[in-house]
């Protein structure tokens, strides 16, 4: 009979157990950490991204604003002197060239059309929370929210409703014919307008005259409120502007 000796592994001591868990909690830990790491990477980039998608809008948002803002001046300037005109109703016919002039000027109008991509992104998928800067997400929601309210809803409320009420007063006194064929022809700020044969006007009676003096006067006071507006909202868009690139360094 063959006796087999039993090999005995020497027990480990309690220290290499403890050195075994800790390298590996440490292996958990430092992955955890990587990938921590790289989730704020991934956050920090896609939050420059959304400033740098913010700076486009801005810079579109600057470039209607002004338009809008010296297409109401001009309308302005142009019912200024095309109100003393029509007062004298015994003269238009001798005004007449000037008047129509003025006129057509009237039926310019520049109308806003908010960029808000990126703020729509921020809030309806909730990535407001990316933008770590109070500083900006402050003046972002500041600036959204007088834009919306000054300049969109004013529009669309208030200017928008008096130049229809304008043009719809002017129909009873001008001829559509001439407008039609200023715009259609080419280089048209340049050009003067056609007369159309006599009578030039299809109405000077008073009444209607100051009935459309009246809707000027109002159309007038809603565009120069709204260039007030305007102003401000571009004094918000260059702080903005200006802001963001100083916090995210963009250019």
């Amino acid at each position: 009979m063959e006796v087999h000796a039993h090999t005995h592994t020497p027990r480990k001591k309690w220290t290499h157990y403890f050195w075994e868990f800790l390298m590996l909690f440490l292996a958990v830990f430092c992955g955890f950490l990587a990938e921590n790491q790289r989730e704020h990477m991934i956050e920090h980039r896609r939050e420059k991204d959304f400033m740098s998608s913010m700076l486009n809008d801005i810079r579109t948002d600057t470039a209607m604003l002004v338009l809008m803002h010296k297409t109401f001046a001009n309308v302005a300037n142009n019912i200024d002197s095309l109100i003393p005109l029509l007062q004298l109703n015994s003269e238009m016919d001798k005004n007449v060239r000037n008047i129509y002039q003025h006129q057509v000027m009237l039926n310019l109008f520049a109308r806003w059309r908010y960029s808000d991509r990126t703020i729509s992104q921020l809030k309806n998928s909730g990535n407001f929370r990316l933008i770590r800067k109070k500083i900006v997400s402050d003046w972002i929601i500041n600036y959204d929210g007088y834009v919306k309210s000054y300049v969109d809803d004013m529009q669309s409320e208030y200017i928008l409703p008096l130049w229809r009420a304008m043009n719809d007063a002017s129909t009873e006194i001008f001829q559509a014919g001439v407008f039609r064929k200023y715009f259609k022809s080419g280089n048209w700020k340049q050009r003067q307008v056609k007369l159309p044969g006599k009578p030039y006007f299809l109405s000077a009676e008073k009444y209607k005259l100051q009935r459309f003096i009246n809707q000027l006067e109002q159309y007038a006071v809603a565009i120069e409120w709204g260039n007030i507006n305007i102003e401000n909202a571009l004094d918000r868009a260059v702080t903005l502007d200006s802001l963001i690139k100083i916090e995210y360094h963009l250019k």
